[in-house]
């Protein structure tokens, strides 16, 4: 259990330095005991459906919109970080590639 917490914590941290350093415009919500990320994409400038056709189809990822957890969370996703790292490395990448090209 110790090791899964650990590796949940370095994939939070590989994440939010990400994030901070090559998509500064999505900020990370800071989790609260959780492997799911909170995604504050308000700043992208997308309305719901456009912000989740540019994750599905663009940046080819498949999040959860926040919509879908009330009026709150419009302009947010939630990711999954629960994974193997070279995953989210992977869909890391794929958002900034989505986001710069």
């Amino acid at each position: 259990m110790e090791e899964l917490l650990l590796y949940l914590e370095n994939n939070y941290r590989l994440a939010s330095r990400f994030f901070a350093e090559h998509i500064p415009e999505i900020k990370i919500v800071e989790p609260e005991g959780t492997y799911l990320l909170w995604l504050d994409c308000r700043s992208l400038g997308l309305g719901d459906k456009e912000l989740d056709s540019f994750i599905k189809e663009k940046a080819r990822l498949l999040l959860e919109p926040g919509l879908v957890f009330g009026t709150g969370g419009s302009g947010f996703q939630r990711m999954n970080i629960a994974c193997p790292r070279q995953r989210l490395e992977e869909a890391l990448g794929r958002l900034e590639k989505a986001l710069r090209g």
